[in-house]
């Protein structure tokens, strides 16, 4: 058995039985069930025949109907004890008889060719570990916090526009965790995601460091359901920033005092800003989020 996530990981019984060319979808969720069925239903809409893939819901504690909306769907439930995003990515990793393992979010919506793109890509780059693509705003709108917030974050990331690989230490076509595949074999090898954490971000970089081949495919596309509500938007902002930190902190790029410059520049940048009044609330949410983010890596320092 094979050691999974660090520190205190699941262990991956290494006879489980994997199929070749087969996908298997894991979707880690928690209170889920508004938003679960759009997420289930945009993956069974791809045309990719029902036997190339399979999908595993991993429910993390929901105290909603999360789990029983998930039924309506064929696919297979698990349920985790253990907290965090981490655990539950690592059971469904555990569980996967695909020798491709994806990952999306239970408020995402993936491109009706997604599945058919992450086949496409592995069966032409037969050297790549891992790919991943854009995370683009879903089109309907609770309120004008959850569009605003859409914007910021895809025009934050700044795309590539062409097939870009990961390079350790640089954001840059960076993959994330809502919008990734692995071979399962690799993501083995390295371990598996952090836990509680599992940051994606940290995971990516940990698999280019011991040599594996990952790839930004801005063809692979997924939408994502942004938070509505101020309190859960700077929570995140928070979590992302301390994440941030503690992983750039784990593989030694922390810059000590250029960090603190960087952390305090961009929401200075953002508020200082000319802007016409009409992108007076954008202007706002945008530096209240980099605010959060930046509180949010100086508390990594100390965690």
């Amino acid at each position: 058995m094979r050691r999974i996530g660090s520190p205190g990981g699941l262990y991956l019984k290494t006879d489980v039985p994997v199929e070749p060319e087969m996908i298997t979808v894991v979707i880690p969720a928690l209170n889920s069930a508004s938003t679960v069925s759009l997420t289930l239903s945009s993956i069974f809409s791809n045309s990719v025949s029902r036997e190339m893939f399979e999908v595993l819901v991993v429910d993390d504690g929901s105290s909603d109907n999360t789990v029983e909306v998930a039924r309506r769907f064929p696919v297979k439930i698990y349920s985790c004890s253990e907290r965090g995003i981490g655990p539950p990515r690592n059971l469904g990793i555990k569980m996967a008889k695909g020798d491709i393992v994806s990952f999306t979010d239970s408020d995402c919506v993936v491109g009706k060719d997604w599945l058919e793109n992450i086949l496409s890509f592995f069966e032409r780059n037969p050297e790549a570990d891992g790919v991943g693509g854009p995370v683009l705003a879903y089109p309907c709108n609770r309120n004008t916090v959850q569009k605003l917030t859409g914007e910021i974050f895809v025009k934050d990331q700044e795309y590539p526009e062409k097939l870009k690989k990961v390079q350790f230490g640089s954001m840059c076509g960076m993959i994330l965790g809502s919008n990734s595949s692995y071979r399962k074999n690799a993501v083995v090898a390295a371990g598996g995601y952090s836990e509680p954490g599992g940051s994606n971000l940290e995971l990516a970089w940990r698999l280019v460091s011991i040599r594996k081949n990952l790839f930004f495919d801005p063809n692979i596309r997924v939408c994502h359901m942004f938070p509505a509500e101020l309190r859960t938007i700077f929570k995140q902002q928070f979590r992302w920033g301390m994440q941030s930190t503690q992983m750039k902190r784990r593989h030694g790029v922390f810059e000590g005092l250029m960090e603190f410059v960087y952390i305090s520049y961009f929401p200075v940048r953002r508020l200082l800003h000319p802007d016409s009044p009409k992108n007076l609330e954008k202007k706002l949410l945008h530096f209240t989020q980099l605010a959060s983010y930046g509180l949010g890596r100086v508390y990594g320092l100390s965690s």
